[in-house]
């Protein structure tokens, strides 16, 4: 099975994946990174800071990028709040588009 290193980078700076991970293919290497994201963000939210501007980087082993996760990707899709399918925990709050023109009160 193939090593995947996954580099953090913020800006101009990236910690780098020294380990690496042995994963059966890039799909699943992809899955990784997005749940690594999700943690970052929790982190984020928790203790505070920028919640967006963080990516992943999915290395091979000679050190060539072969895919980047982005933290606004995790947090938003097509302009929604996106859902994962395998949240565990089922309490965070579903997203509901706010409606044009809201009923008054």
């Amino acid at each position: 099975m193939p090593y995947y290193f996954f580099h953090v980078r913020e800006g101009a700076d990236v910690s780098r994946d020294g380990e690496g991970q042995e994963l059966p293919d890039l799909a699943s290497a992809e899955a990784e990174a997005v749940n690594a994201i999700r943690e970052l963000i929790g982190e984020r939210l928790l203790h505070g800071g920028e919640i967006d501007g963080r990516q992943i980087e999915i290395a091979d082993e000679h050190g060539r990028v072969l895919a980047v996760v982005r933290s606004c990707d995790v947090i938003f899709q097509e302009g929604q709040f996106r859902s994962f399918s395998d949240d565990v925990t089922k309490s965070a709050p579903v997203a509901h588009p706010i409606p044009e023109n809201p009923p008054s009160r």
